[in-house]
């Protein structure tokens, strides 16, 4: 324990040292890759998790910020008879979803948002397809060109009752910042237990404790997902690092299900 001390003792005493310095960035580097290693998800956990969690030939699948549709694109290949509802807030971007995949059978395109509420919204759009909602990562917008638009959003809750939705086999969301209050709009659903399987991104926006304290109640465990395996486990304050990118909610009663991601598959 003294030598561990005095080490510690060492580095931050001498932590503009150059030597020192560069040992910190690698450090620091070495975490942010085991924690987020790519958004691609052919390699991320993104589609090895989808294809174990989800059964049946015909799943109905929520792609949630579903961007210009790649999310979409992989879950069909697993199930090419799925019914996908495909949400996408920035009306560019929506256009773009479109003229990908509208008209496939088995999707549905919806030109707008999902929200703790229904009404409208402010966002800023970047160039590319990014959009992030009024009030998330306000910093960043003096600094990078953007338009602030706005568009519609409404409950998943509402949207299930209107579409006759009994049940979510898989409820994806990358909401840009805004994914918790995605989740609370699906508060019946998931009250219910009739979303099989959730998964979020967090990197900003909210703590991580807070989607704990929310989901664990209505019978959800969580855990982070990984290139080979999902780390389920009770929160810590050490995962508040906002890294992200995503969090796998599964049902408490799916305990086979859980021990089996949690041991993890080949890559």
């Amino acid at each position: 324990m003294k030598i561990k001390e005095s080490i510690w003792f060492f580095i931050h005493h001498h932590r503009r040292n150059r030597a020192v310095a560069r040992l910190a960035r690698l450090c620091k580097n070495i975490h942010r890759a085991s924690e987020h290693p790519t958004y691609d998800i052919a390699r991320n956990g993104e589609s090895a998790v989808l294809a174990r969690v989800v059964s049946g030939a015909a799943p109905v699948l929520f792609d949630v910020g579903a961007n210009v549709g790649d999310w979409t694109v992989m879950a069909r290949g697993h199930f090419p008879r799925a019914r996908v509802h495909a949400f996408e807030l920035n009306p560019a971007t929506a256009t773009q979803l479109t003229t990908r995949l509208g008209g496939q059978e088995g999707v549905e395109i919806h030109a707008h948002g999902l929200g703790a509420t229904t009404g409208e919204v402010s966002f800023f759009a970047y160039s590319g397809e990014q959009s992030v909602l009024s009030g998330m990562r306000a910093p960043l917008h003096s600094r990078v060109p953007h338009e602030v638009k706005r568009s519609r959003i409404r409950t998943g809750d509402e949207f299930c009752r209107e579409r006759g939705v009994e049940r979510i086999d898989y409820l994806k969301v990358d909401a840009e910042g805004a994914d918790y209050e995605v989740l609370t709009g699906f508060s019946e659903m998931l009250s219910a237990q009739r979303v099989g399987a959730v998964q979020f991104e967090h990197e900003g926006g909210r703590f991580l404790r807070d989607y704990y304290d929310w989901l664990r109640p209505r019978g959800y465990v969580l855990g982070k997902l990984y290139a080979n395996y999902v780390d389920f486990r009770e929160h810590d304050i050490d995962q508040e690092h906002f890294l992200g990118p995503n969090y796998l909610a599964l049902p408490a009663a799916r305990e086979d299900l859980i021990r089996s991601l949690k041991a993890g598959w080949p890559v």
